[in-house]
């Protein structure tokens, strides 16, 4: 169970809030205005913003006049726009100016002032469509309509305080309550709230005050738990999750909906009333903060909160209009989004992130997943040379009865581009698992696709997800982050190129391979992972024969792992009398070999030694780490 710390939460995202709301979008005054042009064409999706290629809803005509999509102004002209609720207006405020109006209807307000347009706004897509007259009566934009094509320019300046291009108003136009269709939940959307942050699962949200911040409110769900706690169990449980001193412990009885409630009180001061709900195996935790605890304590304040709490529910009124819905899926998929590239994909629904890779999804078993890895492309590099250094450096990485690889390699269609696609075994424990690798390029970056499961898992259901993911899969260069440059592939890495280390004294040195990970260190020691084993090399006070005989007593008593002793000799090593062992073992059936040499020196003894994966036990790592241990020298 994770506990939430609110201090570091509420901070973190309190810069994000305002770039990401779903009912008002601004950003920070950091920019002098600018001149801009907009060029658009009749019933085209491509526009120019000052030359510069975007996409757009395509304007058309409609009621004698020219539609043009309201995203279009907050993201070219800065153009701010809120949507309330109750009255269900749009105002958009450029500069001085400040226009109201209503999808569906013609009469408009301009800066307090009714008028009435030739045209009323209207919604396609989804998305909010505004007649050309709103731009020139309204907000003091220049047209000019070209008489023959009747291309649209817009121009005007860019205000500083911007909002955020591609703001989400469009989806809440008309929306009075929020949720989540898959968790299934829902509560009122009051005006001023607004969705500061979601995780990529969904089952974390975060709201806040639009205008002040004063208040918080998220959703977190967790799912897989027991099922049927009783009042004290959940309450117990939403206990646990607290960081903050608890004023207030009850289990409510709710007939209709029961909860486990908290009142605390954070180290900062902030108030909060936390909740927890069941249905079925997922608890669902609500939690309200209040910045300032006396409007915790003024009833007439905290009414207002309470109403908000109170509206949760654990159900989602599917087909209600007014219903705003979270979720990101769709049938057993989810999108995954990554802005940087510009790219899209789906995922199956209940697929998590990794927390160090942003771009690899899995099961919780971990019996499936995949990872999408984006470098540069060389150049002049073909995808046929690429799918062949690919299987030469697996099985250069891999014992060959732990790898089989298809002779097949197909040609198939991703992202709008040519690809391959190859189809690997490998044997992990006693399993044996398949990685289909999809290659491509596109702009001046490659990508390659893992989709890995378990060998025998139903052929339909991974037929289905291979098939999602090739199709789903989208990249448009035009809307890369333009700071994306040079990602070197570590694929090209040269694993025999080497380098010096010494200890600070200057007393030994080894040549160790480049790339290995530095793991860590303790009182000289040197410790390296990479991919299959480990290196380490120590100073152990004491004579090799007591070294040496105590290892191999620990050898010889550990029930966790199996060992078995495969060599034990005297030998030498960097010119002193030294001592190897060399050791078999399984653990949690996953074979390996251990290496050791013991180097006397002194009243110390040095160890080193290093560990091998039986499905990375090649010719090439044996003698590489033999290397190794044959370049230890004595400089003192």
């Amino acid at each position: 169970m994770v506990k939430k710390n609110w201090k570091v939460l509420c901070a973190a995202t309190m810069l994000a809030v305002s770039l990401t709301t779903s009912q008002v979008a601004w950003a920070a005054n950091t920019q002098a205005e600018q001149n801009v042009e907009v060029k658009l064409k009749l019933n085209a999706s491509n526009a120019k913003v000052n030359g510069v290629d975007v996409t757009v809803e395509e304007p058309y005509l409609s009621q004698g006049t020219t539609m043009v999509p309201l995203s279009l102004l907050t993201s070219a002209f800065g153009v701010a726009l809120q949507y309330d609720n109750e009255t269900q207006l749009i105002e958009l405020i450029y500069k001085a100016k400040s226009v109201k109006l209503a999808p569906g209807s013609k009469e408009v307000w301009i800066n307090g002032k009714a008028v009435t347009l030739t045209a009323s706004p209207e919604t396609k897509n989804g998305k909010t469509m505004v007649p050309l007259t709103v731009l020139t009566q309204g907000l003091g934009l220049t047209i000019v309509i070209d008489a023959k094509t009747k291309d649209v320019s817009i121009m005007g300046a860019k205000q500083g305080d911007a909002p955020k291009t591609d703001s989400s108003l469009d989806s809440d136009v008309g929306k009075t309550k929020i949720g989540d269709s898959y968790y299934g939940w829902s509560m009122k959307y009051p005006t001023g709230m607004i969705q500061a942050h979601q995780s990529f699962q969904g089952n974390y949200v975060l709201f806040k005050d639009a205008k002040e911040a004063t208040y918080w409110l998220d959703v977190s769900i967790e799912t897989n738990q027991p099922e049927n706690l009783s009042g004290n169990g959940l309450l117990t449980r939403l206990a646990d999750m607290t960081e903050n001193s608890i004023l207030s412990k009850e289990y409510i009885a709710n007939e209709k909906q029961p909860y486990a409630r908290l009142i605390t009180k954070s180290s900062e001061g902030s108030m909060n009333e936390e909740r927890a709900y069941q249905k079925g195996s997922s608890i669902y935790y609500v939690t309200l903060t209040l910045e300032n605890e006396v409007d915790f304590r003024n009833p007439a304040k905290y009414s207002v909160y309470k109403s908000l709490l109170d509206s949760f529910t654990l159900d989602f009124p599917t087909g209600e209009k007014s219903v705003k819905d979270l979720s990101t899926v769709e049938g057993n998929y989810r999108w995954y989004k990554n802005d940087d590239f510009a790219l899209k994909v789906k995922v199956p629904a209940e697929w998590t992130p990794s927390y160090s890779d942003d771009m690899f999804f899995s099961n919780d078993a971990g019996t499936e997943w995949m990872k999408i890895k984006i470098t540069s492309k060389e150049q002049g590099l073909t995808l046929d040379e690429w799918v062949k250094d690919h299987e030469k450096r697996n099985r250069e990485d891999m014992n060959e009865n732990y790898i089989k690889v298809s002779p097949e390699v197909g040609s198939i269609s991703i992202a709008g581009e040519a690809a391959k696609e190859q189809e690997y075994s490998f044997l992990e424990g006693t399993t044996w698992y398949t990685h289909q690798y999809l290659f491509f390029t596109k702009g001046k970056y490659k990508y390659l696709i893992t989709i890995a499961y378990m060998k025998d898992e139903p052929t339909e259901e991974i037929t289905d997800l291979a098939r999602t993911i090739k199709q789903s899969l989208s990249i448009d260069p035009s809307k890369m982050n333009p700071s994306l440059g040079q990602i070197a592939d570590d694929d090209q890495i040269d694993k025999n190129k080497t380098v010096i280390i010494k200890d600070k004294n200057a007393t030994y040195s080894l040549e160790i391979p480049e790339y290995w990970q530095e793991t860590g260190g303790e009182n000289g020691g040197r410790y390296y992972a990479f991919l299959g084993g480990d290196f380490t090399f120590q100073a152990i006070p004491g004579k090799l024969s007591a070294v040496k005989d105590l290892v191999i007593k620990n050898i010889e008593e550990s029930k966790a792992i199996k060992f078995t002793l495969k060599e034990n000799k005297a030998t030498t090593l960097a010119g002193k009398p030294a001592h190897k062992l060399h050791v078999q073992g399984n653990e949690a059936g996953v074979g390996f070999e251990r290496t050791l040499y013991f180097i006397e020196k002194g009243n110390s003894t040095y160890l080193l030694y290093w560990s091998l994966v039986d499905s990375a036990k090649t010719k090439a790592a044996e003698e590489r780490l033999q290397k190794v241990a044959n370049s230890l020298t004595f400089t003192k």
